[in-house]
Formats: C-alpha cells, sequence, structure tokens
C-alpha cells in the first residue's frame, strides 16, 4: 500500500513541493519562483495560470526526484497564501482575471463601503475585491475561491470546488456569527450567487481525488488548509498555548486558542486554525507584512547584498550600533495596523555602512515580533521557547539577533518549509496514516538558540528602537 505523503505549499513569492513519510522524513523537496506584478499604487496581481503551471511543475520534479511516482503516493495535502482572489472559467479551469493577491491594498474604499453596510470588511479581505475582479472577468459562467480553491480545481480536473474552514474565515465572506457557512446577506449585499461559492469541507479528511490526467494516477487529496495555519500543525501547537512564527514574505506569529475564539487586541481578531469531524479550533495571529520583502528591497531592491544570505553574513559582523529600521514598507501590522504606514530608517550617520542596515532590518523584524508577543503574552499562556520556520529561520544570525531580543529561546523546525510540512502532516491525518496524538513526534528541531543578553538590555534596546521609529 503506498504511504508517502505529497504537500504542495504554494505563497507569494514561491510554489513548493514536499515529499515524505508518515514518520516525517522527507524524501524531497522542488521550489518554483512566482512572479508578481505591481501594476498600480497598492495593487498586487498574479498570473493564477502560470501559478498552477509551477505548481504542477514541483510535483512532478519532487516525484522524480525521488525516484517515485504519482501511484506511490497515500495522500496529497494542499497549502497555500491566504485571502487571495481567482475567478476562473467553469469547466476548464481557466483563469479569467489576475488573480488579486493578498497584498493587494487597492480596495481601501470598498472595505470602507463593506464596514458602513454593517459587514466584516478589512483592505485586505477579499470580499473587498470580488466584484472588480468578476467585472473583470467579463462574464460567462465563473467560479471563485482563493488560490487553495483554484489548485485544487485544477488538481481534482474541475471535479472538486472546495475550502477548508481556515480559508474561508480570511475572506470576509465567511458567516462568522452563525459559523456554518457564507455570509448569505454579504452575497446578497454583492450581487452574486452563492453557487460561484466553494464549498466549505474539512482541513483533513477526505475531501477530493487529484485526476490521474494530471498527476498520473489518482491520489486523494486529504488535506486543504491555510499556509500559516498548516505551520501550527508542523509545530504540533493545535492545542490552546501552542504557538509558532513562521519568516516568509511576511512574518506571522500565530498561537492557537483551542476550542474558543479569543480577541487579545483590536488588531488581533479570532480566526479559524482548522475544522476537523466539522468542529473548529480557533487561533489568533500577528502580522509582519515585510518581512523577506523587507530584505529582498535591501538586496535587489537597492542592490547592496547578493541575497539574503549574504545580508545576514555581514550583519553577523557588525553590533547593534544604533541604526533602526522598522520594516512597514507595505504597511504596519499587529499591534498597529496602520495598513498606510511606510517603512523608516533612523539612526544614520556619516559613519553607517550596508553592514548596520543589515543587522537593522533583522533587528526590525526582531523587534516587530517582541510587538506581537508581548501582546499575545498579555491574554494567552505561552509556551516558553517559540518555534520557528520559513526561509529567515535559516539564519543563525537572525535567529540569534531574534533570541536576544525576545529574551526566551527560540527552536527552529528541521523543515524550513513549515507550512509544506504540516501540510503533508495534515494530509497524513486526513489518510489514517497518523493522530493528532503522533503530531508532538513530528515537530523535529535542529536548533535551539538562547538569548546571549540580559532582559533589561533587550528591554533597553527595545525601547530605544520604539523611540525611534515606533
Amino acid at each position: 500500500m503506498p504511504e508517502l505523503l505529497l504537500a504542495l505549499d504554494v505563497g507569494t513569492t514561491t510554489a513548493r513541493a514536499l515529499l515524505a513519510t508518515p514518520d516525517g522524513d522527507i524524501l524531497a523537496v522542488t521550489t518554483r519562483p512566482l512572479e508578481t506584478l505591481l501594476p498600480g499604487p497598492g495593487r498586487a496581481e498574479q498570473d493564477a495560470e502560470q501559478v498552477w503551471r509551477a505548481a504542477r511543475d514541483c510535483i512532478h520534479e519532487a516525484l522524480a526526484r525521488a525516484g517515485r511516482t504519482a501511484a506511490d503516493l497515500s495522500a496529497l495535502g494542499v497549502t497555500t497564501q491566504r485571502a487571495s482572489v481567482v475567478v476562473w472559467e467553469k469547466g476548464t479551469g481557466r483563469p479569467l482575471a489576475p488573480m488579486v493577491l493578498w497584498s493587494d491594498l487597492s480596495h481601501g474604499t470598498r472595505s470602507r463601503e463593506l464596514a458602513a453596510a454593517g459587514f466584516t470588511g478589512w483592505p485586505q479581505a477579499p470580499a473587498c475585491k470580488l466584484n472588480a475582479t468578476i467585472a473583470r472577468a467579463g462574464g460567462g459562467e465563473v467560479l471563485w475561491g482563493g488560490l487553495d480553491s483554484y489548485l485544487v480545481y485544477r488538481l481534482s480536473g474541475g471535479s472538486a470546488h472546495v475550502t477548508d474552514l481556515s480559508g474561508a474565515w480570511m475572506t470576509g465572506c465567511f458567516d462568522y456569527r452563525g459559523q456554518q457557512g457564507w455570509d448569505a446577506a454579504l452575497v446578497e449585499f454583492l450581487g452574486l450567487s452563492e453557487g460561484i461559492f466553494p464549498t466549505l469541507v474539512d482541513s483533513w479528511g477526505p475531501l477530493a481525488i487529484a485526476s490521474a490526467t494530471v498527476l498520473g494516477a489518482p491520489v486523494p487529496i486529504t488535506a486543504v488548509i491555510a499556509d500559516q495555519q498548516a505551520g501550527l500543525v508542523a509545530h504540533a501547537a493545535l492545542d490552546a498555548g501552542g504557538w509558532k512564527a513562521t519568516y516568509g514574505t511576511s512574518g506571522v506569529v500565530m498561537a492557537s486558542t483551542g476550542d474558543a475564539p479569543l480577541q487579545p487586541h483590536r488588531t488581533m481578531p479570532p480566526e479559524a486554525a482548522a475544522r476537523r469531524d466539522g468542529k473548529a479550533l480557533y487561533c489568533v495571529e500577528g502580522m509582519i507584512i515585510s518581512t523577506g520583502t523587507a530584505v529582498d528591497w535591501l538586496c535587489s531592491g537597492l542592490g547592496l547584498f547578493d541575497g539574503p544570505a549574504a545580508l545576514c553574513a555581514a550583519a553577523g559582523t557588525v553590533e547593534a550600533s544604533g541604526v533602526h529600521m522598522r520594516p512597514s514598507l507595505q504597511g504596519l501590522g499587529a499591534p498597529h495596523g496602520k495598513f498606510g504606514a511606510t517603512g523608516l530608517l533612523a539612526g544614520l550617520t556619516l559613519g553607517t555602512r550596508r553592514e548596520h542596515l543589515a543587522r537593522a532590518v533583522l533587528e526590525g523584524i526582531a523587534f516587530r515580533t517582541r510587538e506581537i508577543v508581548e501582546t499575545l503574552e498579555g491574554a494567552l499562556p505561552l509556551s516558553e521557547a517559540l518555534g520557528v520556520d520559513g526561509g529567515l529561520a535559516s539564519s543563525d544570525v537572525f535567529l540569534s539577533i531574534l533570541a536576544d531580543k525576545l529574551g526566551r529561546p527560540v527552536r527552529r523546525h528541521v523543515a524550513r518549509e513549515g507550512t509544506a510540512y504540516g501540510a503533508a502532516m495534515a494530509a497524513a491525518l486526513g489518510v489514517g496514516l497518523i493522530t493528532e496524538a503522533d503530531l508532538p513526534s513530528r515537530a523535529r528541531y535542529d536548533r535551539t538558540f538562547e538569548p546571549s543578553i540580559g532582559a533589561d538590555q533587550a528591554s533597553a534596546e527595545f525601547a530605544a528602537w520604539s523611540a525611534a521609529v515606533i
């Protein structure tokens, strides 16, 4: 009987496929870059067809690299960026308009209109972007969903149009009071038919079948879960107080609140972590909107470093110098909620070198993390050590800075691709190869970074940073 697990993880800048065993051994990881178009102020789009091709190519390459075929797969899990908007032609799956990304902030007016009408609306929510995107499609028989829904539709050959609770929650279209499905009043207000919306399913279980014409053999799709929530699975952090941080394009600190929704701050509303057996699990998060993008801006935007690894290496050659950066190039997330904010640099002198800028961006990310952690601590009994994953977690320099600024241990997951790994483990749950009691043994860490400075010094440095840029 085949027992291998395949995870498809499509974020904002990268499509990734990960092949693993139910024990958590990773056999292959493949990636493809994704191009983001910025056609105007606040706008961010991608070509959904190009994203689909990249995802499909990653799957085939991962199988080939491991010397396996789709017939060796027991299950497939899908995790993606949240709050994207894809509109496609029913039947063919052909995208009819550019995919509008979560980071698109050009629909603020619509957000205010929805709020004035009594609906939940925030500038990044698909509810604010849906009418405009469908209008660009130009008519015809359409369906819509987040990127998760679109990829499952294509994988299944058009037989499954679904999303899970963690994905539906981030659309702004969910019925947050009844919590049974889409908000019928909002759907009517938008002038849409509920028939174009995906069906709500559990986060793991027998959800769909990937078509043999797509993969070469039929494969059960047994997990569909939002990317950051998949990270909770990877860190075995589904119980209340479990938490983790993922540092990718954005930086997200997410904590589980168990079976009860909780709002520790106005900028941290309750979210769905997952739904299994029809029952919801909840979480809260704080987002540093510009994390990997802030690093990339110094590298490719200003041309100061030959990639993130070079930047981190340079940051490790200098000490804190009084140069401070607020990494808010795309807005300032929790606990501020200032989406129109821009990035800030302070403390520059004639002696400032690029190494100081490199350290400043890493310290800025760490201090933004501390802001979020302090907010969460006021409402949740968090465990002492913070588990981390994501591309920036590969940097020993960054994680050492992070442990210092937080004043607590930081544990690095062996799978840097924590969201993909979590999707694979969720797929294993969905097909019955493991149980939730097995998750702690799958959450493995290769190193723990301990603080090297005292709490007083960390607090003083945090206060200096806050005074300079907040």
